[in-house]
């Protein structure tokens, strides 16, 4: 079987958003682009149980390229096209509750705190779309452009990065973001930030090599 160490490391991150409560039942999925191919999670697994052995792994049109008993995920759509639009490398999408609860309240999640530059600023809620459809994976596209991560309104999130592990700090603080924006909204409208704010919390993290995952590079 191809692409062991991927479908290891698959596995370990599925069983980390798991751990981390970022979804329930069999809601959730992830993948890792590996040159011409794409490895994700099956369809109708638990995040909490799946294994390197249950992934699936197609081409960058979707067509499965190895014998297996398994169907890639619903979502197999929304993972290609941010392929197809982005620079990723590994993509993640799970059902978290704030996140959830602030995409069906909101049309962009304001910067509520500076960590929010990680996405590249205020995180956009692609508007509904029946799952695994062409027209919900256009509209995470779209949401997507110059973030790396969005939201979707009564679904979920999505997010993206260089590898699984910051794709994956990436769809957390996206969920702990939109929490900090419900319990501020709960009180009063929230303070927010600009995008000259934004691009002076780049600035200053680039300068002092600053960021807010331990051994990671900013």
């Amino acid at each position: 079987m191809r692409f062991s160490e991927e479908r290891a490391a698959l596995g370990a991150a599925a069983h980390r958003l798991a751990r981390a409560g970022m979804t329930h039942g069999t809601g959730g999925n992830l993948s890792v682009r590996v040159d011409d191919h794409v490895l994700l999670t099956p369809s109708g697994c638990r995040l909490a149980d799946v294994t390197p052995d249950q992934m699936v792994a197609v081409d960058l049109d979707g067509t499965i390229v190895e014998d297996t008993p398994f169907q890639p995920t619903s979502e197999l759509r929304i993972h290609l096209d941010v392929y197809h639009h982005t620079s990723a490398a590994a993509v993640v999408h799970a059902h978290p509750i704030a996140s959830t609860a602030a995409a069906n309240v909101v049309d962009e999640l304001p910067v509520v705190h500076y960590t929010a530059a990680l996405i590249g600023g205020a995180i956009r809620v692609a508007p509904y779309a029946v799952f695994g459809s062409r027209a919900l994976g256009d509209a995470v596209a779209a949401a997507l452009t110059d973030r790396t991560a969005a939201l979707m309104r009564n679904h979920g999130s999505v997010a993206y990065g260089d590898d699984l592990d910051s794709a994956c700090d990436r769809i957390e603080l996206v969920d702990w973001l939109a929490e900090l924006y419900l319990r501020s909204a709960a009180v009063a409208p929230p303070a927010t930030l600009t995008d000259d704010d934004i691009v002076d919390v780049v600035i200053t993290a680039t300068r002092r090599q600053y960021s807010p995952f331990p051994g990671r590079n900013p």
